[in-house]
């Protein structure tokens, strides 16, 4: 009766007679009659506000030389009419109007407020009404509406509305429970849902799990959609059909959830918890799943799933945390993580699997972002608890096995973590047999331990059938495990010797990265990084060569900061390009704060810090200073003969560096012995053709001819230089320099562990 009283109000200013005088529905009748044909005015605006349903409002619509306007909560006007959808504001546009609303509120507090209230203009201008009148802080606001939502978007109201915010959606909501009970049911589980769009098919696929009476929703498709479809014609949900969302938002959902019982919030919050571990994938290494965790992400936190107490949700959440780290949210896996492990320590229902299987998680966590002897510890701790509680052979025990090897390396412990990974292939192949993914991993992780301790070849051998054995397992050699292996197949090639071979296919390993995984993911990153070396190697400091390496430390300082480990060897990279440039003093001031970086990341004994130190003094001889350089390497030469061996990589090219030392200083003779036993230590470890032995030979014919030994050394010298120019080509810049007589200097690169 509303509307057309209304319209019959019109009659009089029509020159009609009055709805007291004909009654009500013959006035109304009049007045659309005269709009329609334009008597006695041809330009009008008639105006339906908050017009709900269309079938009782367009008989009263009339056709004509005038126009229309419609405001409608309810979605079912489309197809109806031509219809706008209004928006809330950009965050810019609440930016804009908060800075008019509220004179002085800063860029931050302006953001926080809209996000908080969900960018909705009315919502706005009620908590900018509410503040300027009270002078009321934005951080007091803010947490009032967190904790009593309704109570305080009851206050504020703007004068030019007469009904509260809340009322409307009360209203809205109390019609639809009197209409369509199931509706409200359904918004209410809603609520607990994060801000973020809600995938329908979440609601859809986690059938079965929920509690009554939404499991006869859920269960009934039609029952389902008729509910659905019932939420947005009163506006309190907007359906996404492209893209197959319900979104609800944030203050009708904050005021449903405040509208309910603590009981009924625990039932609600427990059905959301299982719906969405419903939807985890099960596979997160599998980047076609990847979309799917990113549409569930948002929702996790809100619906407290790291607390829930329910068994069917806990052994789904590490699932979650290792989609976060492998597609390279590394500290939201950690925070993730860190979460579950604290709540399920504290609850009795948590089960010694499910544990120790989160603290591997979380040990991962930490050492992607640097964290080094926070994981040994965490995951130290659990390995102890799995071998306690589930026994040696079993599985989640062999997995922590593998992490704790990755520990060892972390912390330097070298020929422990081999040990330790040579005895753990074996287990693994018991238990799960030669080819299964997780004997793989196995010996992957036996691999990296061949090459940190020297064994190229070994390593070589075992990745090139590794990584067949991934390509067959997962049907596709750019599986992101598949990468991995395929990067430290790169990195191995590098180090024994064959930079050309290391530089082509590292172009190749960080293509398929980038196309499938993108550029900025960690694993691809690496491949960047293992590139920039193999160029330097192949073609010596270039520009090209210095513009890649300079370019990937800013994208390490963007993505990870400064302390992360994989910026460091960036950082190390750079600086071993800037020798080869010779821009010696660009190189000894960033080596200086590497080496303190190295020092603070890894602890000050580490063999990368050690590395690190070599490569400073190498830079520090090539300035000038020959007696600090001879200093700085004995202490090297030192610390890695007892940490690693005599016979390291690492440490014979800290000797090299030594022997460069005592040359400079004019002792020959020691320089000599020193070479020579050198040179015996390099054929037996990288063998006769290496790189590092030819140019070790290069320089010890240099050393020789000092000593009168001239025959000896133009032999050894035309020796090396054959054999580099076979090895290298003959256009490299090493092939030149020995050539030229000139001394070689070997550095150090750090490995990702």
């Amino acid at each position: 009766m509303l509307i057309p009283s209304s319209i019959a109000r019109l009659a009089p200013h029509l020159n009609l007679p009055k709805a007291n005088e004909i009654g009500v529905a013959e006035a109304a009748e009049g007045v659309i009659e005269a709009l329609r044909k334009g008597e006695p005015y041809d330009q009008w605006l008639l105006i339906f506000d908050n017009a709900h349903d269309p079938e009782s409002i367009m008989q009263y619509v009339p056709d004509g030389p005038g126009g229309v306007l419609i405001t409608s909560r309810n979605f079912a006007w489309d197809g109806v009419v031509d219809t706008l959808t209004v928006d809330v504001f950009s965050r810019e546009e609440s930016r804009r109007f908060l800075d008019r609303r509220v004179p002085g509120i800063g860029g931050s507090e302006a953001d926080a407020l809209a996000e908080a209230l969900g960018d909705l203009p009315l919502a706005l201008d009620q908590a900018g009404a509410l503040q300027s009148e009270t002078g009321m802080p934005v951080g007091e606001y803010l947490t009032l509406l967190r904790d009593q939502t309704g109570k305080l978007l009851a206050e504020g109201r703007p004068m030019e509305y007469d009904v509260p915010l809340t009322a409307t959606w009360a209203l809205s909501v109390s019609t639809l429970h009197e209409e369509q009970p199931d509706a409200v049911e359904l918004l209410h589980l809603l609520a607990f849902f994060g801000a973020d769009p809600i995938p329908r098919d979440v609601l859809s696929t986690g059938r079965g799990t929920v509690d009554p009476p939404l499991s006869d929703i859920l269960d009934d498709p039609l029952q389902f959609s008729r509910a659905v479809q019932a939420l947005g014609r009163y506006a309190l949900v907007q359906i996404d059909r492209e893209n197959q969302t319900i979104l609800v938002h944030r203050l009708v959902q904050a005021l449903l959830r405040e509208d309910v019982s603590e009981n009924e919030r625990e039932r609600f919050r427990r059905n959301v918890q299982r719906l969405l571990a419903a939807a985890v994938p099960l596979q997160p290494d599998d980047t076609t799943t990847w979309p799917t965790f990113a549409r569930l992400m948002p929702h996790l936190e809100p619906a407290q799933m790291a607390q829930s107490p329910d068994s069917t949700v806990r052994p789904l959440m590490h699932n979650v945390v290792r989609y976060l780290y492998q597609s390279g949210n590394a500290p939201g896996a950690l925070a993730l993580a860190a979460e579950c492990v604290a709540a399920w320590q504290a609850h009795p229902g948590a089960t010694s699997r499910e544990l120790c299987t989160m603290q591997r998680h979380l040990s991962i966590s930490l050492r992607f972002v640097g964290r080094y002897k926070e994981a040994f510890e965490v995951g130290s701790q659990a390995l102890t608890e799995a071998e306690h509680s589930l026994g040696a052979e079993d599985e989640e025990t062999l997995r922590l096995t593998n992490n704790h090897c990755t520990d060892l390396r972390a912390m330097g412990l070298f020929a422990e973590s081999f040990a330790l990974s040579s005895s753990a292939v074996e287990r693994h192949r018991a238990a799960f047999g030669d080819e299964d993914e997780r004997t793989l991993r196995m010996r992957t992780s036996l691999a990296l331990d061949l090459t940190l301790t020297s064994r190229y070849e070994e390593a070589e051998r075992l990745l090139k059938r590794v990584y067949s054995a991934l390509r067959d397992l997962y049907g596709s050699p750019n599986h992101p495990t598949a990468q991995i292996v395929m990067n430290n197949l790169v990195r191995v090639i590098r180090l024994r010797g064959d930079y050309s071979e290391a530089r082509e296919l590292g172009e190749d390993v960080y293509a398929v990265g980038v196309a499938t995984l993108g550029a900025d993911h960690p694993t691809t990153l690496r491949a960047a990084s293992d590139l920039a070396i193999a160029m330097r190697k192949a073609e010596g400091g270039s520009s090209d060569v210095l513009h890649y390496a300079e370019d990937l430390v800013q994208r390490y300082r963007r993505l990870m900061g400064d302390q992360h480990p994989d910026k460091l060897a960036a950082d190390m990279a750079l600086v071993n390009a800037y020798r080869e440039a010779r821009r010696i003093p660009d190189a000894v001031a960033a080596a200086e704060l590497i080496t303190l970086a190295y020092a603070q990341v890894y602890g000050s004994d580490h063999p990368y810090t050690h590395g690190c130190r070599h490569n400073l003094a190498l830079l520090i001889r090539l300035a000038g200073d020959h007696g600090k350089s001879r200093e700085m390497h004995e202490f090297v030469v030192s610390r890695l003969t007892e940490l690693l061996g005599p016979a390291h990589h690492y440490t014979l090219t800290a000797v090299l560096g030594y022997i460069s030392d005592l040359a400079s200083l004019g002792h020959w003779d020691k320089a000599v012995a020193l070479g020579e036993d050198a040179l015996a230590d390099l054929r037996q470890l990288l063998g006769a053709a290496h790189p590092m032995t030819l140019g070790c030979m290069a320089n010890l014919a240099l050393d020789m001819s000092k000593l009168g030994r001239t025959d000896e050394a133009i032999a050894l010298q035309a020796d090396a230089l054959t054999s580099l120019q076979r090895r290298l080509g003959e256009g490299h810049p090493t092939v030149a320099a020995v050539g030229n007589g000139e001394r070689l200097d070997f550095d150090f690169d750090a490995l990702p562990i």
